[in-house]
């Protein structure tokens, strides 16, 4: 019997292959790591003014770059989320995901220490949105899912596999 075939119980091999759940599940947590930076670029994009204030509200990069980084960000965001959707070169975008979410995790974390009110700007730049150490743990557990994407040995439904060649020698 040829790997990747299941048997019957009456001894016939199905001409069904075997579905791989593993694969499958890498493969959706590539997916939901993709749509959560999709969904918080949203917000961000078109409104780099607003989202400068959000920005240096986080206390973490000079006056001077705080503005690039408004900018930046969302852009980051929303192409790394395409990517991982897509799987387009999807380890390099876990890597960008997972670096996100430390930064952001950690941030906030620094944050709250220290006693600072302020808007994650997370999926809403709206500012009765308090960060909290739910917040914390919400980016924690999103970091999590980024490093089992990175980690993933395989996925379905790349576009990574139209555009490589495999070398099967």
């Amino acid at each position: 019997m040829e790997q990747g075939w299941v048997r019957r119980g009456d001894g016939d091999e199905s001409m069904n292959p075997s579905f791989d759940w593993k694969k499958a599940l890498w493969t959706l947590l590539r997916v939901a790591c993709g749509i959560v930076v999709l969904v918080a670029s949203q917000d961000k994009l078109g409104d780099a003014a607003k989202f400068t204030h959000v920005v240096e509200g986080y206390h973490i990069l000079p006056l001077s770059l705080v503005p690039l980084a408004a900018v930046v960000i969302p852009w980051l965001e929303f192409f790394t989320g395409v990517c991982l959707v897509l799987g387009l070169q999807w380890r390099g975008a876990a890597l960008v995901f997972c670096a996100l979410m430390a930064v952001y995790t950690f941030s906030l974390s620094w944050n709250l220490l220290y006693g600072v009110e302020m808007n994650c700007g997370c999926f809403s730049m709206d500012s009765t949105e308090k960060t909290t150490w739910w917040t914390v743990v919400r980016d924690l557990v999103f970091l999590v899912m980024g490093l089992g994407a990175l980690l993933a040995p395989s996925n379905f439904a790349q576009l990574d596999s139209l555009f490589c060649k495999k070398n099967d020698e």
